[in-house]
Protein backbone atom coordinates (compact mmCIF):
# COMPACT_ATOMS: atom_id res chain seq x y z
CA UNK A 1 0.00 0.00 0.00
CA UNK A 2 0.96 3.54 -1.27
CA UNK A 3 1.95 5.99 1.41
CA UNK A 4 0.00 9.37 0.83
CA UNK A 5 1.06 12.77 1.70
CA UNK A 6 1.06 16.00 0.92
CA UNK A 7 2.66 17.42 -2.17
CA UNK A 8 6.04 19.43 -1.40
CA UNK A 9 8.31 21.27 -3.65
CA UNK A 10 10.78 18.95 -3.85
CA UNK A 11 8.23 16.48 -5.33
CA UNK A 12 8.01 18.68 -8.65
CA UNK A 13 11.31 17.32 -10.68
CA UNK A 14 9.58 13.39 -10.25
CA UNK A 15 6.20 14.29 -10.66
CA UNK A 16 6.80 16.42 -14.09
CA UNK A 17 9.07 13.05 -14.95
CA UNK A 18 6.47 10.59 -13.83
CA UNK A 19 4.19 12.87 -16.18
CA UNK A 20 6.43 12.86 -19.12
CA UNK A 21 6.24 9.62 -19.46
CA UNK A 22 2.28 8.88 -18.74
CA UNK A 23 1.17 7.68 -22.52
CA UNK A 24 -1.97 9.45 -24.53
CA UNK A 25 -0.97 13.18 -22.03
CA UNK A 26 -1.87 16.12 -23.42
CA UNK A 27 0.51 18.80 -23.30
CA UNK A 28 -1.41 20.88 -20.67
CA UNK A 29 -1.81 18.04 -18.38
CA UNK A 30 1.99 17.53 -19.05
CA UNK A 31 2.60 21.43 -17.60
CA UNK A 32 1.57 20.64 -14.34
CA UNK A 33 4.80 22.21 -12.26
CA UNK A 34 5.60 25.27 -10.38
CA UNK A 35 2.37 27.10 -11.56
CA UNK A 36 0.58 24.56 -10.05
CA UNK A 37 2.11 24.10 -6.36
CA UNK A 38 1.09 26.52 -4.00
CA UNK A 39 4.14 27.37 -2.14
CA UNK A 40 5.04 27.88 1.42
CA UNK A 41 4.38 28.75 3.70
CA UNK A 42 0.58 29.05 2.12
CA UNK A 43 0.01 25.74 1.58
CA UNK A 44 0.70 24.60 4.43
CA UNK A 45 -1.85 27.49 5.69
CA UNK A 46 -3.90 26.25 3.61
CA UNK A 47 -4.03 22.85 4.65
CA UNK A 48 -4.85 23.64 8.35
CA UNK A 49 -7.51 25.89 7.45
CA UNK A 50 -11.71 24.73 7.75
CA UNK A 51 -13.22 24.04 4.29
CA UNK A 52 -14.77 27.49 4.53
CA UNK A 53 -11.74 29.21 4.92
CA UNK A 54 -9.70 27.17 2.14
CA UNK A 55 -7.82 29.72 -0.72
CA UNK A 56 -6.07 27.30 -2.81
CA UNK A 57 -6.96 23.46 -4.29
CA UNK A 58 -4.78 21.20 -1.95
CA UNK A 59 -2.80 18.47 -3.78
CA UNK A 60 -1.75 14.86 -2.23
CA UNK A 61 0.87 12.21 -3.86
CA UNK A 62 1.22 8.37 -3.14
CA UNK A 63 4.66 7.14 -2.79
CA UNK A 64 5.62 3.48 -3.04
CA UNK A 65 9.42 2.39 -2.46
CA UNK A 66 10.85 6.00 -2.79
CA UNK A 67 9.00 6.72 -5.76
CA UNK A 68 6.06 8.84 -6.75
CA UNK A 69 3.23 6.95 -8.27
CA UNK A 70 0.29 9.18 -8.16
CA UNK A 71 -1.28 12.46 -7.13
CA UNK A 72 -4.38 13.99 -6.56
CA UNK A 73 -5.32 17.07 -6.61
CA UNK A 74 -8.88 19.04 -5.26
CA UNK A 75 -10.46 22.28 -5.44
CA UNK A 76 -13.47 23.79 -4.25
CA UNK A 77 -16.57 24.60 -6.00
CA UNK A 78 -16.49 28.76 -5.91
CA UNK A 79 -17.79 29.78 -2.75
CA UNK A 80 -19.12 26.66 -2.05
CA UNK A 81 -16.98 24.79 0.77
CA UNK A 82 -19.53 21.21 1.06
CA UNK A 83 -19.02 20.86 -2.68
CA UNK A 84 -15.36 19.56 -3.82
CA UNK A 85 -14.15 18.55 -7.64
CA UNK A 86 -11.35 16.37 -8.13
CA UNK A 87 -9.11 18.76 -10.42
CA UNK A 88 -6.59 16.50 -11.47
CA UNK A 89 -5.53 12.58 -11.10
CA UNK A 90 -2.05 11.38 -12.63
CA UNK A 91 -1.14 7.56 -11.76
CA UNK A 92 1.54 5.70 -12.91
CA UNK A 93 0.95 2.75 -15.13
CA UNK A 94 -1.25 -0.11 -13.29
CA UNK A 95 -1.89 2.29 -10.75
CA UNK A 96 -5.77 1.32 -10.53
CA UNK A 97 -5.05 0.78 -6.61
CA UNK A 98 -3.09 3.90 -5.87
CA UNK A 99 -5.63 5.57 -7.58
CA UNK A 100 -8.72 4.52 -5.66
CA UNK A 101 -6.50 4.79 -2.75
CA UNK A 102 -5.56 8.56 -3.09
CA UNK A 103 -9.41 9.17 -4.41
CA UNK A 104 -10.71 7.39 -1.17
CA UNK A 105 -8.36 9.41 1.05
CA UNK A 106 -9.38 12.62 -0.28
CA UNK A 107 -12.96 11.82 0.17
CA UNK A 108 -12.27 10.43 3.87
CA UNK A 109 -10.30 13.50 4.82
CA UNK A 110 -12.19 15.71 3.06
CA UNK A 111 -15.46 14.52 4.30
CA UNK A 112 -14.98 14.34 7.78
CA UNK A 113 -14.39 17.81 7.41
CA UNK A 114 -17.88 18.78 6.61
CA UNK A 115 -17.84 18.72 2.52
CA UNK A 116 -21.03 16.72 1.25
CA UNK A 117 -20.59 16.13 -2.31
CA UNK A 118 -17.64 15.13 -4.79
CA UNK A 119 -17.36 15.62 -7.91
CA UNK A 120 -15.06 15.02 -11.64
CA UNK A 121 -15.50 15.52 -15.27
CA UNK A 122 -14.66 12.57 -17.07
CA UNK A 123 -14.05 12.59 -21.23
CA UNK A 124 -16.44 9.56 -22.41
CA UNK A 125 -13.66 8.49 -24.37
CA UNK A 126 -11.90 7.67 -21.44
CA UNK A 127 -13.11 4.36 -20.52
CA UNK A 128 -10.57 3.52 -17.46
CA UNK A 129 -10.75 6.45 -15.80
CA UNK A 130 -14.91 6.06 -15.93
CA UNK A 131 -14.64 2.38 -14.41
CA UNK A 132 -12.04 3.72 -12.07
CA UNK A 133 -14.13 6.36 -10.31
CA UNK A 134 -17.56 4.46 -10.87
CA UNK A 135 -15.96 0.72 -9.99
CA UNK A 136 -13.23 1.36 -8.39
CA UNK A 137 -14.56 4.44 -5.98
CA UNK A 138 -18.41 4.24 -5.68
CA UNK A 139 -19.10 7.47 -7.62
CA UNK A 140 -22.30 7.59 -9.78
CA UNK A 141 -22.68 9.00 -13.43
CA UNK A 142 -24.81 12.00 -12.81
CA UNK A 143 -25.02 13.98 -15.71
CA UNK A 144 -22.86 15.28 -18.90
CA UNK A 145 -21.68 18.43 -20.13
CA UNK A 146 -20.62 18.92 -23.76
CA UNK A 147 -18.13 22.17 -25.50
CA UNK A 148 -18.61 23.36 -28.37
CA UNK A 149 -16.18 25.92 -30.65
CA UNK A 150 -17.28 28.52 -32.80
CA UNK A 151 -15.83 27.67 -36.17
CA UNK A 152 -17.73 30.23 -38.45
CA UNK A 153 -18.27 33.64 -37.41
CA UNK A 154 -22.33 34.39 -37.87
CA UNK A 155 -23.74 37.50 -36.62
CA UNK A 156 -27.64 37.66 -37.10
CA UNK A 157 -30.12 39.72 -36.48
CA UNK A 158 -30.84 40.94 -32.96
CA UNK A 159 -34.09 40.64 -31.29
CA UNK A 160 -32.82 42.27 -28.37
CA UNK A 161 -32.24 45.77 -27.45
CA UNK A 162 -28.67 45.87 -25.95
CA UNK A 163 -30.63 47.56 -23.03
CA UNK A 164 -31.38 44.55 -21.98
CA UNK A 165 -27.54 43.52 -21.34
CA UNK A 166 -26.51 44.87 -18.07
CA UNK A 167 -23.18 43.75 -16.55
CA UNK A 168 -24.17 41.66 -13.21
CA UNK A 169 -24.16 42.58 -9.29
CA UNK A 170 -23.87 40.63 -6.13
CA UNK A 171 -27.63 41.77 -5.86
CA UNK A 172 -28.39 38.95 -8.72
CA UNK A 173 -26.94 35.96 -7.13
CA UNK A 174 -30.23 34.79 -5.64
CA UNK A 175 -32.01 35.32 -8.94
CA UNK A 176 -29.14 34.04 -11.25
CA UNK A 177 -28.90 30.86 -9.26
CA UNK A 178 -32.48 30.34 -9.47
CA UNK A 179 -32.55 30.30 -12.83
CA UNK A 180 -29.89 28.04 -12.98
CA UNK A 181 -31.11 25.44 -10.82
CA UNK A 182 -35.00 25.63 -12.16
CA UNK A 183 -33.48 24.28 -15.33
CA UNK A 184 -31.52 21.37 -13.82
CA UNK A 185 -33.37 18.04 -14.26
CA UNK A 186 -35.30 17.20 -10.89
CA UNK A 187 -33.15 14.00 -10.37
CA UNK A 188 -29.63 16.22 -10.75
CA UNK A 189 -30.72 19.07 -8.45
CA UNK A 190 -29.46 17.76 -5.10
CA UNK A 191 -25.98 17.62 -6.71
CA UNK A 192 -25.88 19.63 -9.37
CA UNK A 193 -27.84 23.06 -8.12
CA UNK A 194 -26.08 26.13 -6.93
CA UNK A 195 -26.05 28.18 -3.85
CA UNK A 196 -26.20 32.23 -4.34
CA UNK A 197 -23.01 32.90 -3.19
CA UNK A 198 -21.13 30.88 -5.89
CA UNK A 199 -22.14 33.98 -8.18
CA UNK A 200 -21.02 36.90 -5.98
CA UNK A 201 -18.25 38.41 -7.24
CA UNK A 202 -14.72 37.48 -6.38
CA UNK A 203 -12.97 39.80 -3.94
CA UNK A 204 -9.42 40.78 -5.91
CA UNK A 205 -10.52 38.71 -8.85
CA UNK A 206 -7.17 40.68 -10.45
CA UNK A 207 -5.31 38.27 -8.94
CA UNK A 208 -6.98 35.38 -9.85
CA UNK A 209 -5.65 33.34 -12.92
CA UNK A 210 -9.07 33.03 -14.29
CA UNK A 211 -10.91 36.73 -15.74
CA UNK A 212 -14.67 36.44 -15.12
CA UNK A 213 -17.45 38.93 -17.03
CA UNK A 214 -20.84 38.17 -16.03
CA UNK A 215 -23.95 39.71 -17.52
CA UNK A 216 -27.53 39.19 -16.98
CA UNK A 217 -30.83 39.57 -19.18
CA UNK A 218 -33.27 42.00 -16.68
CA UNK A 219 -36.85 42.43 -18.11
CA UNK A 220 -37.69 46.47 -17.19
CA UNK A 221 -41.30 46.39 -17.39
CA UNK A 222 -41.37 43.34 -15.29
CA UNK A 223 -38.28 44.31 -13.30
CA UNK A 224 -37.11 40.52 -13.61
CA UNK A 225 -33.86 38.95 -14.36
CA UNK A 226 -34.62 36.67 -17.46
CA UNK A 227 -31.36 35.14 -17.99
CA UNK A 228 -27.45 35.05 -16.48
CA UNK A 229 -24.25 34.56 -18.45
CA UNK A 230 -20.77 34.60 -17.97
CA UNK A 231 -17.44 34.81 -20.54
CA UNK A 232 -14.30 33.30 -18.95
CA UNK A 233 -10.55 33.39 -19.80
CA UNK A 234 -7.00 32.19 -18.38
CA UNK A 235 -5.36 33.53 -21.25
CA UNK A 236 -7.34 36.28 -22.40
CA UNK A 237 -7.06 33.93 -26.05
CA UNK A 238 -9.72 30.94 -25.21
CA UNK A 239 -13.14 32.22 -24.40
CA UNK A 240 -15.59 29.66 -23.02
CA UNK A 241 -19.40 31.17 -22.57
CA UNK A 242 -22.16 29.59 -19.50
CA UNK A 243 -25.73 30.69 -20.32
CA UNK A 244 -28.87 30.44 -18.53
CA UNK A 245 -31.59 31.39 -19.52
CA UNK A 246 -35.19 31.32 -18.59
CA UNK A 247 -37.23 28.58 -20.83
CA UNK A 248 -39.69 32.04 -22.29
CA UNK A 249 -36.64 33.29 -23.83
CA UNK A 250 -34.51 30.64 -24.96
CA UNK A 251 -35.47 32.35 -28.36
CA UNK A 252 -32.54 35.21 -27.14
CA UNK A 253 -29.56 32.23 -27.34
CA UNK A 254 -28.51 33.93 -30.52
CA UNK A 255 -28.65 37.59 -29.06
CA UNK A 256 -26.53 36.26 -25.66
CA UNK A 257 -23.39 35.31 -28.33
CA UNK A 258 -23.75 38.01 -30.51
CA UNK A 259 -23.65 40.45 -27.27
CA UNK A 260 -20.47 38.19 -26.08
CA UNK A 261 -18.56 38.19 -29.16
CA UNK A 262 -19.13 42.07 -28.81
CA UNK A 263 -17.60 42.21 -25.15
CA UNK A 264 -14.62 40.08 -26.06
CA UNK A 265 -13.81 41.88 -29.57
CA UNK A 266 -13.62 45.27 -27.18
CA UNK A 267 -10.68 43.42 -25.68
CA UNK A 268 -9.27 41.46 -27.73
CA UNK A 269 -9.62 40.79 -32.05
CA UNK A 270 -8.60 37.61 -32.63
CA UNK A 271 -9.74 34.94 -30.25
CA UNK A 272 -11.18 31.82 -29.62
CA UNK A 273 -14.69 31.37 -28.35
CA UNK A 274 -16.03 28.11 -26.92
CA UNK A 275 -19.52 27.49 -25.29
CA UNK A 276 -20.58 25.05 -22.58
CA UNK A 277 -23.66 23.23 -22.72
CA UNK A 278 -25.30 21.39 -19.96
CA UNK A 279 -27.35 18.54 -20.74
CA UNK A 280 -28.63 18.07 -17.64
CA UNK A 281 -30.45 20.85 -17.93
CA UNK A 282 -34.05 21.19 -19.38
CA UNK A 283 -33.01 22.86 -22.78
CA UNK A 284 -29.90 20.91 -23.19
CA UNK A 285 -31.10 19.40 -26.33
CA UNK A 286 -32.66 22.64 -27.95
CA UNK A 287 -29.20 24.17 -27.22
CA UNK A 288 -27.39 21.38 -28.59
CA UNK A 289 -29.51 21.44 -32.16
CA UNK A 290 -29.00 25.67 -32.63
CA UNK A 291 -25.01 25.05 -32.12
CA UNK A 292 -25.36 22.90 -34.28
CA UNK A 293 -26.37 24.75 -37.25
CA UNK A 294 -25.39 27.99 -36.40
CA UNK A 295 -21.51 27.59 -36.64
CA UNK A 296 -20.32 25.66 -33.63
CA UNK A 297 -18.46 22.20 -33.75
CA UNK A 298 -18.40 20.01 -30.92
CA UNK A 299 -15.11 19.41 -29.42
CA UNK A 300 -15.63 17.65 -25.78
CA UNK A 301 -17.94 16.21 -24.23
CA UNK A 302 -17.77 15.14 -20.59
CA UNK A 303 -19.36 12.77 -18.10
CA UNK A 304 -19.64 14.19 -14.66
CA UNK A 305 -19.50 11.51 -11.96
CA UNK A 306 -20.44 12.42 -8.25
CA UNK A 307 -20.40 10.87 -4.73
CA UNK A 308 -22.65 12.68 -2.51
CA UNK A 309 -21.95 12.48 1.26
CA UNK A 310 -26.15 13.13 2.04
CA UNK A 311 -26.86 15.76 4.55
CA UNK A 312 -29.15 14.91 8.06
CA UNK A 313 -32.84 15.92 7.63
CA UNK A 314 -33.22 18.60 10.20
CA UNK A 315 -36.06 17.26 12.48
CA UNK A 316 -38.99 19.50 13.97
CA UNK A 317 -37.82 20.29 17.33
CA UNK A 318 -41.59 21.24 18.08
CA UNK A 319 -42.75 17.83 19.04
CA UNK A 320 -41.55 16.07 22.10
CA UNK A 321 -39.38 12.91 21.86
CA UNK A 322 -39.49 10.63 24.53
CA UNK A 323 -36.56 8.65 25.53
CA UNK A 324 -35.12 5.42 24.60
CA UNK A 325 -34.34 2.61 26.76
CA UNK A 326 -33.38 -0.78 24.70
CA UNK A 327 -31.85 -3.77 25.85
CA UNK A 328 -31.37 -7.25 23.92
CA UNK A 329 -33.72 -9.76 24.92
CA UNK A 330 -31.78 -13.15 26.07
CA UNK A 331 -33.75 -16.06 27.34
CA UNK A 332 -31.92 -17.16 30.39
CA UNK A 333 -33.46 -20.03 33.05
CA UNK A 334 -35.42 -18.52 35.90
CA UNK A 335 -34.09 -19.10 39.31
CA UNK A 336 -36.09 -20.27 42.14
CA UNK A 337 -35.86 -19.37 45.72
Amino acid sequence: MAKIRSLALPDIPKLKRMISMISNMNSADAGFGYKSYVPFPLNLINRLLPLSCKFAPDSYIAIEDDKICGLITLKSQERNPQSWRISKLFLDENGYDTGRQLVSFAIAKYGAMGANTFSVKVDENHEELLELFSKGCGFRVCASEQLWKMTEFKVGSSNLDKGFFRPFKDADADAASSIHNDLIFPHFRYSLAKNPSEYENIIFSGLHKTSYFKYVIEDGSEHAIKGYFCIQTDDNENFTLDVDLVSAFDGYLEDVINFSISQIMMRRKRFNLYFLNKKYQTNGSKTEKFLSENGFKNVKNQIILVKDYYKRVAEDERYTKPAIAFSEITRKPAFKI
